[in-house]
């Protein structure tokens, strides 16, 4: 038999045992026959053995994928990584491990994002198209408590408000900022219950990664209630500054215009009585002014107080000794009650300590116009506190007045003539602003015609000296 020259040694083998001429190799036939089935089963065996190698290996990658790993344990078994197989496995170790890299800085710059917008103090919320929440800051948490989460929820779920709804539509039908100024009832922190505030809500549509299919919102809701209460402070405080300040103006400008003649004769009593008048009206505002910048002063440098070592008693003594004319023009007693044996040391700026008891004092003396008052000043000591307690025996403060007392130009003297010079009204607001610059507390208790009772509470200071303790103090319970 012929043999064709493309064909390969073995196929002529095969060829050439089949065919029927060549009788004289008949007899070989049955001996060679395995032979070309060995070869197959030998290219059968390696292409399995290469198969299962392959999808062995396939399967680890798949298995070491699945489980998180990185291009560093990204690693097959020896009897796998072999040839392409360990190509692969580096190509898809070294994109998982930019994947990995890319996911780490996303999430870093997503968890600083946030916890930016959660140091924020106002609440903010940002939505998707749907108007769902993609993120809200611990302030809107605080302000809308819920016990869901509040990603992938309707924000009309957590904010019930239509107004603040209605400014977000705005927001997206303008395609611009929208703000509203409105009062919303919200959860109270301290009481159970809720509070009405004063909010600033601003909404502006938003876009997420630059696509214009991927939009939505952000809101911003600030609390503007102080700010609103310290303008209406700040109004008043003009208003009633202005009014305080315009009357003895214009009782003093009543009088010199009267005597504002050459005919008149000042010598006559009732022009005597008119500068007499004048000069206390005169006196009156310089008080209001120098009580003014007292509470300025105490506003805006409470943290710059000179604070030095002094005795409560000395200060209380000092301001009695001032007062004394008035406390015996109305024939009233004070009393002092206090341990002879206790250091009543304070560390704080005696200054105002000394504008503390004279306002009280004097407040209690002016309220007080029918002779006989009787004030009690107590001192104790308690829980690591001072507690000073100045009472009177007097008319007392209505319950209606007392919330309001500690007030600027706020006063409690219907008692009084409309011909009796008023006082400033600011006396027991620089009390209260003294007590607490020194980081104590004030309170107040009336019974009307009974009592009334101030009590300061402040910090005992460091452990005293012993030499700053008294050596013995004279008796002083009783002055008047």
């Amino acid at each position: 038999m012929e043999i064709p020259s493309k064909l390969s040694a073995g196929w002529a083998i095969v060829f050439w045992k089949r065919d029927p001429l060549s009788r004289s190799h008949r007899g070989d036939l049955t001996l060679d026959a395995p032979f070309p089935i060995l070869i197959l089963s030998a290219l059968a065996f390696y292409f399995a053995l290469r198969f299962l190698r392959l999808r062995k290996g396939v399967r680890e990658l798949a298995i070491a994928l699945t489980a998180g790993a990185d291009e560093l344990n990204l690693t097959l078994t020896p009897s796998t990584a072999q040839g392409e197989l360990a190509l692969l496995c580096k190509a898809v170790g070294n994109t998982v491990s930019e994947a990995a890299l890319v996911r780490d800085s996303e999430r870093r710059q997503r968890e600083f994002q946030e916890a930016l917008l959660n140091e924020i103090k106002d609440a903010i919320f940002i939505l998707d198209r749907n108007r769902e929440i993609r993120f809200v800051n611990r302030a809107a948490q605080l302000l809308f408590p819920s016990d869901q989460p509040y990603r992938a929820r309707a924000f009309l779920d957590v904010c019930r408000d239509h107004r603040v709804y209605d400014t977000l539509s705005l927001a997206e039908e303008i395609g611009a900022k929208a703000s509203d100024n409105l009062s919303l009832r919200v959860h109270s922190d301290t009481k159970k219950g809720f509070r009405e505030i004063a909010l600033l809500v601003e909404a502006e549509p938003l876009t997420f990664g630059g696509s214009a299919e991927n939009t939505g919102s952000w809101l911003l809701m600030k609390d503007i209630s102080r700010q609103l209460e310290t303008e209406q402070i700040r109004r008043d405080f003009v208003a009633n500054a202005s009014h305080e300040l315009r009357t003895p103006l214009s009782i003093i400008n009543g009088y010199l215009e009267t005597m504002d003649d050459t005919e008149v004769d000042l010598s006559q009593a009732l022009y005597r009585r008119a500068i007499r008048t004048m000069r206390k009206h005169g006196e009156r505002i310089a008080r209001i002014v120098e009580d003014m910048l007292t509470i300025s002063k105490l506003e805006s440098a409470a943290d710059l107080l000179k604070c030095e070592r002094f005795d409560l008693r000395d200060s209380l003594d000092d301001m009695i000794s001032q007062l004394m004319p008035i406390i015996e023009q109305k024939h009233a007693r004070v009393i002092v009650k206090a341990d002879p044996n206790e250091s009543w040391m304070l560390i704080g700026d005696r200054f105002y300590w000394d504008q503390i008891f004279f306002n009280l004092i004097e407040n209690a003396l002016k309220e007080n116009p029918e002779p006989g008052l009787k004030i009690n000043v107590t001192f104790r000591i308690e829980s690591g506190r001072y507690f000073v307690t100045i009472a009177d025996d007097g008319i007392g403060i209505p319950a209606a007045d007392l919330p309001l007392i500690f007030k600027r130009f706020y006063r409690v003297q219907k008692h009084h003539a409309q011909s009796q010079v008023k006082g400033t009204g600011l006396g027991l607001s620089i009390v209260k602003r003294a007590v607490e610059a020194h980081h104590g507390k004030i309170e107040v208790e009336s019974q009307p015609g009974v009592k009334t009772a101030f009590t300061i509470s402040v910090s005992l200071p460091p452990a005293t000296k012993a030499s700053d303790l008294p050596l013995g103090r004279e008796s002083k319970d009783e002055q008047g």
